[in-house]
């Protein structure tokens, strides 16, 4: 979703202090959107694909939903800094373009559920629902004649009988996983959906940044970012112990 040469990863270093951290901010909620989704759907079409996971379910499923909230949490964060970022301008709405805090609110609900799951535990268990929510996904594994699986994954205690999924679904797909669904306490969101409406707002920042940067003469101005150290730290006596 972020490029190696974006805009994003080339922030000058006279960049206004506070208009850099936001834009830091932006840009590491986008690499964990992207990093999170691209592992989540590798784990969810192992799942589906494997012969038997049940037995592993109690390591497989803290993998999912690790990646699954790290999403809800940078998609939300990204929501809040791309609104409320210094000095940037916002195109007038289109029919065509969902705004970003209407594609964004199931995710900020999804987060407030996070949040205060002690306070709305009343509420999730009279829904039937689970600490860590639940995860449904589609994964084709026939492509002559379109085989396809509905999957639900619900960590947890089970008290009821699941029962299968019987509505239709309307949906194109990313093969071979694709329409990745987080639920909880009564909000879903799209974690496949929600990638191409943050992707198209970073396209648009990238362009606004490049623009100004150029009006501004910054094209060679240095740039300093993700810093690594590694230094030797000198032990006082009986400071540490060590466990083998």
């Amino acid at each position: 979703m972020i490029c190696d040469d974006s805009i994003l990863r080339r922030i000058p270093v006279t960049v206004e202090p506070k208009q850099a951290l936001f834009l830091d901010g932006i840009r590491h909620a986008v690499e964990i959107i992207d990093i999170a989704y691209s592992r989540l759907r590798k784990t969810l079409t192992g799942i589906t694909l494997a012969p038997s996971i049940s037995a592993n379910l109690p390591k497989i499923a803290p993998h999912a939903f690790l990646d699954a909230w790290a999403m809800v949490d940078s998609v939300d964060r990204f929501r809040m800094l791309y609104r409320q970022m210094p000095g940037i301008n916002f195109s007038s709405p289109t029919p065509d373009i969902e705004p970003l805090i209407t594609v964004t609110k199931p995710f900020r609900d999804l987060r407030n559920v996070a949040d205060h799951l002690a306070q709305r535990a009343d509420f999730v268990v009279a829904h039937g629902g689970a600490a860590l929510g639940t995860l449904t996904w589609l994964t084709g594994f026939k492509l002559d004649p379109p085989t396809i699986w509905f999957c639900t994954l619900r960590p947890g205690t089970i008290r009821t009988k699941p029962e299968f999924r019987k509505e239709t679904i309307i949906s194109t797909l990313d093969w071979p996983t694709d329409r990745i669904c987080l639920s909880a306490g009564g909000f879903e969101g799209n974690l496949s959906i929600i990638r191409p409406h943050i992707l198209r707002r970073v396209r648009h920042l990238e362009d606004q940044l490049k623009s100004e940067f150029e009006k501004l003469g910054l094209e060679d101005t240095p740039i300093a970012n993700d810093m690594f150290l590694k230094q030797p730290y000198h032990l006082a006596p009986g400071q540490f112990s060590w466990q083998s």
